[in-house]
C-alpha cells in the first residue's frame, strides 16, 4: 500500500485488510475497480476470495513471494501477478495495464451507449473481440450462456460469438429487451423457444436443440412468463 500511495498517485487506496473475510465484506461495501491480493493470508488462502462471489466484477492483481501460484493466478485470470519484494518498476507496469482494459471498457460502453435504440434506430448489441467490435441484432441472438470462462452468444444462424466480459453486463440489458433468465448463467430468447420441459429437471429447448435447464428458483416464474406470451 506504502509504494501505491507514495509513488502511484493515480491511484485512491480506499482499505487495506489482511484476511479473506474482511477483503469480501469491504469488496462488497465499496465496489472497488482493482483489488491487489495476497495469496498467502493468516485465515485462508487468497485465491479463495473468488469462492465468495457468483461474479467478479473488479480486476485482480496478485501479490505474493511463491511464483508456484503462477498458475493459479492465470487459471483465475488475474490481471496481472507481481512477486514479493513487489519492484516499482512492475508495479508501475501493471498500474499501466489496468489503466489501459479500463480505458477498453469506457470505448466500449460508450459504443453501448451510442447503439442504444430509438424509435428510428434498430437495436443492437456490440460484442467485443481482440481483433475487432461486432454488431448483433438483439432479435437475431437466440440465447446467451457461460462456457468455459467466456460468455457464448448464438444467433439465428447458429453461429457463436465468444466474448470475454462479466455476463451481467450483457444479461440485465437482454432481460430488459425481454430475453428471460433460465439459471444464473444463461438467458434465452423467447421467440427461439421450441419447447418447455415441464417435468423435473426442468428445461428449455431451443429451436437449434439446445438444452437449457432451468434452475429451481426460477422455475415457477419462467412458467407463468412464458406461458402468458
Amino acid at each position: 500500500m506504502s509504494l501505491l500511495q507514495k509513488f502511484c498517485p493515480q491511484v485512491t487506496v480506499i482499505g487495506d485488510v489482511d484476511n479473506v473475510r474482511d477483503a469480501v465484506t469491504m469488496i462488497e461495501q465499496t465496489r472497488p475497480d482493482l483489488v491487489f491480493l495476497d495469496i498467502e493470508l493468516p485465515d485462508e488462502k487468497g485465491i479463495y476470495l473468488f469462492d465468495y462471489f457468483d461474479e467478479i466484477t473488479f480486476e485482480v492483481i496478485f501479490t505474493t513471494a511463491y511464483d508456484q501460484y503462477a498458475i493459479n493466478a492465470l487459471r483465475l485470470s488475474a490481471l496481472d501477478y507481481l512477486l514479493k519484494p513487489i519492484n516499482l518498476k512492475e508495479l508501475r507496469r501493471s498500474i499501466a495495464q489496468f489503466n489501459k482494459k479500463q480505458e477498453k471498457k469506457l470505448r466500449y460502453r460508450s459504443l453501448q451507449e451510442h447503439l442504444k435504440p430509438s424509435p428510428t434506430k434498430p437495436k443492437k448489441i456490440v460484442l467485443p473481440s481482440k481483433e475487432s467490435f461486432s454488431f448483433i441484432n438483439l432479435e437475431d441472438i437466440m440465447y446467451a450462456l457461460i462456457e468455459s470462462g467466456y460468455i457464448t452468444f448464438v444467433d439465428n444462424n447458429k453461429k457463436k460469438h465468444l466474448v470475454a466480459k462479466p455476463f451481467k453486463e450483457y444479461s440485465d440489458l437482454l432481460e430488459s429487451f425481454g430475453f428471460v433468465r433460465v439459471h444464473r448463467g444463461a438467458v434465452a430468447n423467447p421467440n427461439y423457444i421450441a419447447k418447455v420441459i415441464r417435468t423435473r429437471p426442468s428445461s428449455l429447448v431451443m429451436v437449434d436443440g439446445t438444452s437449457l435447464p432451468i434452475a429451481k428458483s426460477r422455475r415457477e416464474y419462467l412458467m407463468e412468463t412464458l406461458t402468458s406470451m
